[in-house]
């Protein structure tokens, strides 16, 4: 899954990725009541709703093992982002069982 977002990121086949890359998405969530930038949150999501991961059988550690890879997440904040994530993908996904 990383090795797509980064290849969405930088384009694939080592090229400068400036043609025919695409983009990867970014948006603010709250974390611990402040606005946070996370890359590829969406992309991310979009994955675990593809293999059927439901919100209640994930931990949250998953998803911040994931996001971290494309993300700064400072050390000692790791639950306040996996709270934020969890709740994001628990948005995520009943937005998209509608």
């Amino acid at each position: 899954m990383m090795k797509m977002l980064k290849d969405k990121i930088f384009g694939k086949g080592g090229g400068c990725g400036c043609c025919g890359s695409q983009i990867v998405g970014s948006r603010q969530i709250d974390v611990g009541g402040r606005k946070a930038g996370i890359v590829g949150l969406d992309e991310t999501f979009q994955e675990y709703l593809k293999r059927g991961d439901k919100p209640e059988d994930l931990t949250g550690d998953e998803l911040l093992r994931d996001l971290k890879k494309l993300n700064f997440i400072a050390e000692g904040a790791e639950e306040v982002y996996k709270k934020a994530f969890l709740r994001e993908y628990e948005r995520f996904f009943e937005a998209r069982k509608r």
